[in-house]
């Protein structure tokens, strides 16, 4: 408003030509900010739209997103990675690999470059590369990314942060489709170890933890760790959410699985009709 009226007054001082030339100067002036603020709009939209798991959509807004941060940031801006770290998950998510991959290397250099080594924003794109990997079953490949940004969350939050968690369970996941089962429990007990800690004895987070745990004592032939570990985490859901949430459907379905692996077919075949009875409940 303010170049607008001083711009009106020039023009009446020095006519129309200079009137135009200042006008385009002034809008030469604008674009930075207005520039800056799309990015930041469509920046937002994207992750809305990736949340809501309108995937599509979403990849259409972070492709607009980075052209614009490229046009409106200098090079090896954050924001511009900040785009570029976002855009590499929605292709993930797509199976598109091939173009994910570079734009999370291309992330990965700049925070690298701006934050230093240590950075969390740099932890989180190791782990989404990582994420990559394991979705292709690129377990040797995904294992150092998810090693180095466990090393960093840890460096940075502690040794008992939500985020050390979640790489705590990746490892474990690798180790576990690997069959590596001795190797998985380490990391497996060491999350649950953590979130006991954190979150309390009887928070429903722990459950689904036994029930993983308690799977691969059972692959390992230590059945009355597994056993145990099965009821616990029945035990907690059903004190959180009763006796008829999905939830424990799960733990049924592997608890029935262990019991007709150890003979005890009966038992078994109870806590399998127990299980679809509580999913006719919840159709899909």
């Amino acid at each position: 408003m303010v170049t607008l009226v001083n711009s009106t007054k020039h023009l009446c001082r020095y006519g129309m030509k200079v009137f135009f030339i200042l006008v385009l100067f002034g809008f030469c002036a604008l674009p930075a900010y207005t520039q800056e603020n799309l990015w930041k709009e469509l920046n937002d939209k994207t992750t809305a739209l990736l949340q809501k798991k309108r995937y599509a959509d979403a990849i259409k807004a972070g492709e607009e997103a980075l052209k614009v941060a490229k046009n409106s940031f200098p090079s090896g801006n954050t924001c511009i990675a900040d785009s570029m770290n976002l855009l590499g998950i929605l292709y993930r998510t797509y199976g598109r690999y091939a173009e994910a991959e570079p734009l999370f290397n291309q992330a990965l250099n700049i925070y690298k470059e701006s934050l230093g080594s240590d950075h969390p924003n740099v932890a989180n794109v190791l782990q989404d590369i990582a994420e990559m990997f394991l979705l292709q079953d690129k377990y040797a490949e995904a294992e150092p990314f998810y090693k180095q940004s466990l090393g960093i969350y840890e460096n940075v939050f502690g040794p008992d942060h939500p985020s050390v968690v979640n790489v705590l369970n990746r490892l474990g996941e690798i180790y576990q489709d690997q069959k590596k089962y001795a190797e998985a429990i380490l990391f497996y007990k060491r999350a649950l170890a953590i979130e006991e800690k954190t979150l309390g004895s009887g928070h429903p987070d722990l459950a689904s933890a036994m029930n993983n745990l308690a799977t691969l004592y059972y692959y390992r032939g230590e059945n009355t760790t597994a056993e145990s570990l099965y009821k616990q985490a029945l035990e907690i859901y059903e004190k959180e959410y009763g006796k008829d949430h999905p939830l424990i459907a799960t733990v049924l379905e592997k608890m029935a699985e262990f019991y007709n692996g150890t003979g005890r077919k009966s038992k078994a075949k109870q806590l399998t009709a127990r299980a679809k009875k509580i999913y006719s409940n919840y159709p899909k």
